[in-house]
Parts: structure tokens; sequence; C-alpha cells
């Protein structure tokens, strides 16, 4: 079983406004690669937000000689073809950026289903065990300490967090725990 989880950090409101990608790729319950890109925002999507720079810490300066999307899309979009799922906490966020940056740069994302751990933590630990269902406080549930809006670290927790249900509910798939669940995996197309 191969997944991969996935996190964007976005400049601004602007939907194709990513500036920070991760991808972590778990096999068989271990993690194998930890992919972390800083994005330039296509030209015309909007100056960096001050509340958002507040959160990650990325600003023009930091991403003014960083490639676009395209230029990272070949080997992210590789991540995804090759994985059985796609994880995300938040998923509906980041599969909205990612199809919005494809669509305007007219690329192509190959076909794959998405899994939303926050869906799933909120159907596996109600409240009041858990307080809310942020990365943070999910991450903390699990006993996993990482930095929060670091599209890497995220995209790391987000794959410990899947783990962590999974073993707990004694599942050996992400399908299987979604179905258990009743969290419905989203088929992701999209493109020029």
């Amino acid at each position: 079983m191969k997944f991969v989880a996935i996190d964007f950090e976005t400049a601004n409101y602007c939907a194709a406004g990513i500036c920070a990608a991760g991808a972590a790729t778990f096999e068989d319950g271990t993690l194998t690669e930890s992919k972390y890109w800083l994005i330039r925002p296509p030209k015309g999507s909007g100056w960096f937000h001050d509340k958002l720079i507040a959160v990650h810490g990325i600003t023009h300066e930091t991403v003014r000689n960083c490639p676009e999307f395209p230029e990272i899309a070949p080997e992210f979009f590789a991540r995804l073809a090759a994985a059985d799922i796609v994880v995300a906490h938040q998923a509906s966020f980041d599969m909205r950026k990612l199809c919005a940056t494809a669509k305007h740069f007219s690329l192509e994302i190959p076909p794959f289903d998405s899994l939303c751990t926050l869906a799933l933590a909120r159907a596996i630990w109600p409240k009041p065990l858990l307080a809310n269902y942020d990365l943070a406080t999910v991450a903390a549930h699990i006993g996993h300490q990482f930095r929060h809006h670091h599209a890497g670290e995220d995209a790391e927790v987000a794959g410990r967090i899947l783990l962590a249900m999974m073993q707990e509910k004694g599942v050996a798939e992400p399908r299987a725990l979604a179905e258990l669940f009743g969290v419905q995996p989203a088929a992701v197309r999209g493109g020029t």
C-alpha cells in the first residue's frame, strides 16, 4: 500500500496562489520520502497577504527566485500518479488549490482519489475526545510534534495521522478505513 500526503501554503486568497508545496510518500506504513518546494505564485495572482505571511512566514522575497508551479509539476504529479490514494488534512482546500493552479497553467493533473484526514478524524475521534480538528490538535492527539504551516511537515503529519487511525482501528488500507467510517474518497480529475 502506497499513499502520498500533500499540503500547500498560499500567498493570498487567489485560487492559484500556491507559494509552497509538500508531498510525503508512505509505503507499507513507512515514510519513504518527504519533499518540499517553495513556489513563486503566478504573475497576476496578487501580492502576499500579511495575514498569511504571519501564518507561514513566506514572503515575496522568499520565493522571488523560486520556480513557478509548472517547473515542479512533473515531479509533483509523478508522486500523485504513483499513489494508491492521495491524502490531505482538509483535503477540499488542497484539491481546490491544486486544480485551480493546474487550470491557470493549462496543466493536466493525473487522475487520483483523495482522502481527507480531517473528515476521518471527526468520524474516528468525536468531540469531546478532541476539542477541534485543526492539524496541530490532531497531531498532538497522536503524539507527533512538527512545525505547523510548513507544507512539507504538514504533509508528513497528515500521513502520520492516517497511519495512526489505521493502526488504532486495525485496518490495513486507507480505503478500508474510509469505508468503515463512511468517509468517501473524492475523485480528482482536472487540467487543461
